[in-house]
């Protein structure tokens, strides 16, 4: 390659090249200016030579500003490769985080549907479970009804066999008592008769009621004759035949004996 193809193709070396032969052509001229008028051949080779030697070093010059242009280039497509290369890296992770981005929101829209499909499904259990709860209070309050209206019935079933074993035990009681009072009060009337006097001038058929007061030991404190026969005497004969009987025969229930004979009046009817 010549020296104007690399200037063609390398501009700056022009300006290179220029500015050196300024130099150059001053410095000629001021070997000019000092040497005599006339210039010998010898002179003539001189400046030949020093030309020569100055394009030799503007080639020189050229090469370095090659080498340095050269090296800027390379300088400038390495560079240019490195920042390719980043755009590339950049673009590629760029690709990379939408795909994950959309990867994610995939991730996302499928988990929100397997939420929102749990959720239902334990909706649906939570709603069994409360029907199922539900069901089991209602039949544990009809088990309940039940039970209370079988314990009533029960206990209104046991009420009436207490009761009708009470009535029972009260008529029998009262049989009892009717039949001891009834019982004890002939006893009565039987030794008080044995006791009693009977006149001619009483006649027969006289019958009075004697109210007598007892203690439980049958022990008589008084005897009156609260409805009269009719005939004195003979009230005071019976009078006088209860007090003389003493002590009169009595139950020993003292329960009996407190509501019947602590004071018993007696139709006094003698048996003689």
């Amino acid at each position: 390659m010549t020296i104007w193809q690399t200037i063609r193709k390398n501009p700056s070396v022009l300006a290179w090249a220029i500015i050196i032969h300024v130099f150059a052509f001053v410095a000629i001229g001021v070997s000019f200016k000092s040497s005599e008028p006339k210039i010998s051949s010898v002179k003539k080779e001189k400046v030949i030579e020093a030309i020569a030697i100055d394009e030799s070093k503007i080639q020189e010059e050229i090469n370095k500003l090659k080498k340095a242009d050269k090296r800027k280039k390379t300088d400038q497509k390495r560079l240019q490769d490195k920042a390719k290369k980043a755009k590339r890296d950049r673009k590629k992770e760029e690709r990379k985080l939408q795909t994950l981005k959309k990867k994610q929101k995939e991730q996302e829209r499928i988990n929100k549907k397997k939420r929102l499909k749990e959720n239902k499904r334990l909706a649906e259990i939570e709603r069994k479970q409360k029907e199922t709860q539900d069901k089991l209070n209602k039949l544990d309050q009809q088990r309940k009804e039940k039970q209370a209206l079988l314990e009533k019935e029960e206990k209104e079933r046991l009420e009436e066999i207490a009761e009708k074993k009470r009535a029972e035990e009260r008529s029998k009681r009262k049989q009892y008592e009717s039949s001891e009072v009834k019982k004890y009060k002939g006893l009565i009337n039987n030794k008080i008769s044995r006791n009693w006097v009977y006149l001619d001038s009483y006649g027969k058929g006289l019958v009075c009621v004697i109210q007598i007061r007892l203690l439980p030991s049958g022990d008589v404190l008084s005897a009156n004759v609260i409805q009269s026969s009719g005939n004195i005497a003979f009230d005071r004969s019976a009078e006088s035949a209860a007090l003389k009987a003493s002590p009169l025969p009595v139950p020993k229930n003292t329960d009996l004996f407190q509501r019947e004979f602590r004071t018993v009046n007696l139709k006094f009817n003698p048996t003689k």
